[in-house]
């Protein structure tokens, strides 16, 4: 309940009939203090003299000593309530009582003529020798059905209009949920609108920003691209000669180096192919518990690593490289951060119907809460010295995302600060 007046309170569309609203009801004041002025100055400068002259043709017709027969012919002509009073008759044309001493009468301008309103009834009262001629007539409207019907057409009208702003502002939706796709990444995405109004105008500026963007980024990444390809080469020359120093200190730490440089090209080229639009995975049959044993034989053959894997080592469609490359950063970021010497690092993986599991955990420092939400992210690190030790350039995490993310996926981080790091990542497999 409370969100859904929250959602009226803020709505665009809710503020202009409420405007509208306010409008409509100001005028019908005004209006209304309008005519009833005009009426007053009309009423009293043409209309009531012939109030006058008519209550001096009932005195006249009524007569003294009063009629009382005549005075009942022009109460049901008229419609009026006469009451007369003198010494010898107390009369009333509705034969109810009348108590005369409740009225409160005032002399109209100009005139001999006293008036009196009291529930909603105004009295006339004339005088002559001592008789008192009191004319009431009814100030209250007949109630039809022309109220109704009114309140029916203000309530059309409001619908009208309601659904006429509610067409006016369709499109903002529309912008909002384009622009919200393209804020998740969809820069491809366009707001299909036809109108030719300003929020027309305003989607097609967003689609042409959209573009730009897109344009912006595919020129980036496409520069990203050739720079890590060209840089492979002098690399791969570099390497060559550094096999030729006799220094084993000097030809270790180049070579170590130039193996970091080329990780990091590997990992940039490889994150930049996962970030495409259209990224194609290169699915085949594998053997997960194969695929761990295969990253732990090749780059952990010295760490102490345990592993709780699948009773059933089925085959199941995945890209068998970067599932290789996924398994051995996580295994990587573990085994840096891990402080105990035996049996620190775990990973396990569950195969499932429609998913594979894959979990690494580490007893190492853990990751502050605040950098939890951003620790996937490319080049972030909680330790902004990115040195080697430390964690290099930030890109590992954030691949096995991406890779994560290709297999229609996801990645969960839990960490507590001293007690270690869990890594849980779900790879979705092929729907046939």
């Amino acid at each position: 309940m409370k969100k859904l007046i929250n959602s009226i309170r803020y709505s665009l569309i809710s503020r202009v009939i409420l405007l509208f609203l306010l409008t409509a009801f100001s005028l019908v004041v005004v209006v209304r203090l309008s005519i009833l002025a005009i009426v007053s100055t009309q009423f009293k400068d043409n209309v009531l003299p012939h109030v006058v002259e008519y209550q001096h043709y009932i005195e006249k017709e009524i007569g003294f000593p009063a009629n009382v027969i005549t005075a009942q012919q022009i109460a049901q002509r008229s419609g009026a309530i006469i009451h007369i009073r003198s010494a010898d008759i107390n009369w009333s044309s509705d034969g109810r009582p009348f108590d005369p001493s409740v009225l409160e009468f005032k002399q109209h301008d100009n005139n001999r003529l006293k008036y009196c309103d009291l529930n909603n009834i105004r009295y006339l009262l004339s005088e002559q020798n001592n008789q008192k001629i009191y004319v009431g007539f009814s100030r209250r409207l007949k109630q039809r059905g022309e109220g109704l019907v009114s309140l029916l057409v203000i309530i059309g009208i409001i619908y009208f209009c309601y659904k006429g702003i509610r067409w006016l502002f369709s499109p903002i939706g529309t912008i909002r949920i384009g622009v919200q796709k393209m804020g998740e990444g969809e820069l491809d995405h366009r707001i299909q609108i036809s109108r030719k109004d300003e929020l027309g105008e305003l989607a097609s500026a967003v689609n042409t920003m959209a573009g730009d963007i897109e344009g912006m980024l595919d020129s980036k990444r496409e520069m990203l691209l050739a720079i890590s390809h060209e840089l492979r080469s002098p690399l791969t020359r570099s390497r060559v000669s550094v096999e030729l120093i006799e220094d084993d200190t000097i030809r270790e730490n180049l070579s170590r180096d130039m193996k970091e440089m080329e990780q990091l090209i590997t990992e940039l080229l490889e994150s930049e192919r996962l970030n495409q639009r259209h990224a194609q995975l290169n699915r085949s049959a594998v053997l997960v518990n194969d695929l761990v044993f295969t990253v732990l034989e090749e780059s952990f053959p010295n760490d102490d690593i345990r592993t709780h894997l699948a009773a059933e080592n089925t085959e199941v469609q995945l890209d068998d490289a970067r599932t290789r490359l996924l398994i051995k950063n996580l295994l990587a970021n573990a085994v840096r951060h891990n402080r105990l010497e035996q049996g620190g690092v775990e990973i396990s993986t569950v195969l499932r119907p429609d998913c594979v599991e894959i979990c690494v955990v580490d007893h190492g420092a853990g990751i502050a809460p605040e950098h939890l939400p951003r620790i996937t992210e490319p080049f972030y690190r909680p330790d902004p010295s990115r040195q080697r030790k430390t964690g290099g350039y930030g890109l590992g995490l954030y691949l096995c995302r991406m890779i994560a993310e290709a297999h229609d996926g996801s990645i969960k981080i839990d960490s507590q600060l001293g007690q270690g790091t869990q890594v849980r990542v779900i790879l979705q497999l092929e729907k046939h």
